[in-house]
């Protein structure tokens, strides 16, 4: 039987500049106001993130992870819409979906899309989704309809026989993430794909406070094995929200209005990275944000720049999503499709200017035969640490990091 392969794939960027200081800001964070279901779903959504970066970070071998929960939890919800009968139920049960209707799930992600757009006057932020789709490929118009609709997608049918067409599809995207993802679709294209659906998220935004370039030193960071390397350290005092306990030390960095911002989390000194990485979950999470106060810190944070491939396939299924690897996308085709792949790449780069960052999510699925003033704290990231970036009224989480070794 001819194979056929759809590909569903996020984008997702952050680029901020550290370059305006607190009494610069005319605009205080407003609030997203969100139904209580709504808030709940993005308890889900976080409760999965941590979820997924612990999966993510079992399976890596590299020493510095970067993660985007909100891209791929983005692909996951316009695959929902393809999705039916047992995939349907699990995906909804795993997402934090079952108790809504199809039609308020969607209106939850048009609204965190908007309202992401708006908070804040400081930030540059846009969310573009498209469809490619091989002319001759029957896709169901409910489909299109309800990407169109609360995606507002860009769905253009494309000869994926043109020997342009990979081009095409990757420009759309490098525009949609300033050039940060420049190739996403290889060339050719093979015969045998079908569809792709992409979704860009781009953000600018500029630090409350600028890291003085003046005051970046070359300063130790302390890998594993107690092994020390020379990086670039940057360095301010600030009074910063800030939180503390036996398992961890946190510090808040706020971007623009404070609509969005970076969490810092180092374990404890009798603590390592992967025994933070075990206790950390939604719960403790919500105890972190909820506990945060302004305290004068002696912040040190290094300069870093990776890039990073993860694939996805066993860390989604290690969740509990597992049947979209066994098709039930009635609602995308009449012909059967599962989903065979799904991987991310990202990029960050941290400096004294600010912090740059895209991820690309890509979910691939074949058509097959199946079954059904005070003392200053001192905060020093001079060792792994956690990193977040989050929206502040909402808790949306964007990105998680970890960073093993500060690298440029």
């Amino acid at each position: 039987m001819k194979k056929v392969i759809l590909y569903a794939v996020t984008a997702s960027l952050i680029f901020c500049n550290f370059t305006r200081n607190r009494e610069d800001v005319s605009q205080s964070a407003e609030r997203i106001e969100l139904t209580v279901k709504q808030a709940e779903k993005v308890d889900a959504d976080n409760r999965f993130a941590f979820n997924m970066f612990r999966k993510v970070l079992a399976l890596s071998d590299n020493p510095n992870t970067f993660f985007s929960p909100l891209s791929l939890n983005m692909a996951l919800g316009m695959l929902y819409n393809g999705a039916s009968g047992e995939t349907r139920a699990e995906m909804a049960e795993v997402l934090g979906m079952a108790d809504f209707t199809e039609t308020e799930i969607n209106e939850y992600y048009q609204k965190i899309s908007q309202a992401l757009q708006k908070i804040d006057p400081l930030t540059d932020i846009s969310i573009a989704n498209s469809i490619w789709y091989r002319e001759d490929f029957p896709v169901k118009q409910p489909f299109i309809n309800i990407n169109q609709n609360y995606f507002d997608a860009l769905v253009n049918p494309l000869n994926f026989n043109r020997s342009d067409a990979a081009n095409i599809i990757n420009k759309w995207c490098a525009d949609k993430t300033k050039d940060k993802i420049k190739e996403i679709i290889q060339s050719p294209i093979s015969g045998d794909v079908m569809m792709y659906l992409i979704n860009a998220l781009y953000f600018k935004s500029k630090w409350q406070f600028e890291f003085d370039k003046r005051n970046t030193k070359q300063d130790d960071f302390t890998k594993a094995q107690n092994m020390k390397k020379k990086v670039n350290m940057m360095e301010q005092t600030k009074t910063l929200p800030y939180y503390a306990d036996q398992y961890m030390q946190c510090v808040e960095i706020p971007y623009g209005n404070q609509s969005f911002s970076m969490v810092a989390i180092l374990p404890a000194n009798n603590m390592n990275i992967d025994q933070l990485i075990k206790h950390l979950d939604n719960t403790t999470w919500q105890n972190v944000v909820y506990n945060l106060q302004e305290q004068n810190v002696w912040l040190k944070l290094p300069r870093f720049k990776i890039e990073c491939e993860l694939p996805l396939n066993e860390p989604v299924r290690n969740v509990g999503v597992k049947r979209i690897f066994g098709g039930g996308f009635v609602n995308i085709s009449d012909k059967p499709l599962v989903v065979s792949d799904i991987i991310q790449k990202t990029f960050v780069e941290v400096n004294e200017e600010g912090t740059e960052a895209a991820a690309v999510t890509a979910i691939t699925m074949r058509r097959v035969s199946y079954p059904g003033t005070p003392q200053q704290i001192p905060f020093f990231a001079n060792r792994p640490f956690l990193y977040l970036i989050k929206e502040k009224s909402t808790g949306v989480i964007l990105f998680i990091g970890r960073m093993d070794d500060p690298k440029e």
